[in-house]
């Protein structure tokens, strides 16, 4: 009996899909990049893209604004495929740049600034709704977006592109890469943007070689002592607003240094206040290494749409998963942040409007 395969037609009539196809079917030095402060779905993505390629006898690199989190090397066991300033030198020029996970050249650090000279088209391939309003946003000319925010992640996305390309067979490589970017972007599955296909797309990986429980503990069960630590006194110190509904966590720089802590050891604590019963809306206030930027990190169980609170303060994601970075006082971050979501929260929906009878 032969197994059904993941659905991979649905940007086939997509005209920046199409464009992209012939983009890549042409060039023939191609550069792989995704967002600062890497996750599992943008360096799975860029694992499987880069093997796929290479596969399909292009000359690829990636090169990222950040070095490779710990959790994430065995996606590159050798050091040889994501790496990041000084660990790679860049081509003078390339054919076509490919920046996974975002649609924000914001994102993209010092990058932005070094590498579209150097590129003769640029494509930002994503899945989040785009940044409202775009005139925060400024591309060049040589610069396109091809977005799918049906898709659960930028894996799931590859997908279909490796369908329509047809230019090799997904190996045990891209598989791993594909599986590791669905996985943590769906947060194993338990997102409202799940689909039928990521549960496909997982399926048939595993089928070609992923071993699930190994990705899974490789991902999550990297923490130390001190940062579980860390984490109960975050716990301990946990806020809810006036409502009830909004709960968040306050971690300034010296206590995450106290704790041995970086940025990606912290990223799943979030999760941890989602049990809450009453809260609705969680975030997490994390002040950065220069002491001066505070990243927050906001999600909904589901009830209130929040990346537009995301956007009006410079940052952006899915509705139900958001995120933005603000160069101000921690504590005016969190009074403006927690304002604006407690408003979201606790101001009733408009009634629709009524027609009259004739």
């Amino acid at each position: 009996m032969s197994q059904k395969k993941p659905k991979g037609k649905r940007l086939a009539e997509n005209h920046e899909f199409a464009q992209l196809k012939a983009l890549i079917g042409d060039a023939k030095r191609i550069l792989i990049s995704t967002h600062v402060q890497p996750d599992g779905d943008g360096l799975g993505a860029e694992v499987a893209l880069f093997h796929y390629l290479k596969r399909a006898r292009k000359s690829v690199r990636i090169y990222n604004p950040d070095a490779l989190p710990k959790r994430y090397q065995f996606l590159d066991p050798k050091g040889e495929v994501l790496l990041g300033p000084g660990q790679v030198e860049i081509w003078d020029q390339c054919d076509l740049w490919i920046i996974v996970d975002t649609n924000d050249p914001r994102r993209l650090g010092k990058l932005w600034s070094e590498l579209p000279l150097r590129s003769r088209k640029i494509v930002f391939l994503d899945h989040h709704p785009d940044i409202v309003p775009p005139e925060n946003l400024h591309y060049p000319p040589n610069a396109m977006v091809v977005s799918d925010t049906r898709s659960s992640s930028i894996g799931e996305l590859l997908y279909q592109l490796f369908t329509e390309l047809n230019l090799t067979k997904i190996n045990e490589d891209m598989a791993l890469g594909l599986y590791v970017s669905v996985m943590t972007d769906t947060n194993s599955f338990r997102y409202a943007r799940t689909t039928p296909e990521s549960h496909e797309i997982a399926a048939e990986m595993v089928r070609l070689g992923v071993n699930p429980e190994e990705v899974y503990q490789a991902v999550y069960s990297t923490k130390e002592l001190s940062h579980i630590q860390l984490l109960g006194i975050l716990l301990q110190n946990t806020k809810v607003s006036k409502s009830g509904k909004l709960a968040w966590m306050e971690m300034r720089l010296d206590l995450r240094k106290k704790f041995k802590a970086s940025a990606d050891d912290t990223m799943s604590f979030l999760n941890i206040l989602l049990v809450l019963r009453d809260a609705e809306v969680v975030c997490i206030f994390r002040e950065e290494d220069d002491g001066e930027m505070t990243r927050v990190s906001i999600k909904s169980k589901g009830k209130h749409v929040i990346n537009g609170v995301a956007m009006e303060l410079g940052g952006g994601g899915h509705d139900y998963a958001a995120g933005l970075a603000l160069d101000a006082p921690f504590e005016k971050v969190v009074e403006t942040v927690t304002g604006r979501l407690e408003s979201l929260i606790t101001t009733p929906p408009p009634k629709p409007l009524m027609s009259k009878k004739p």
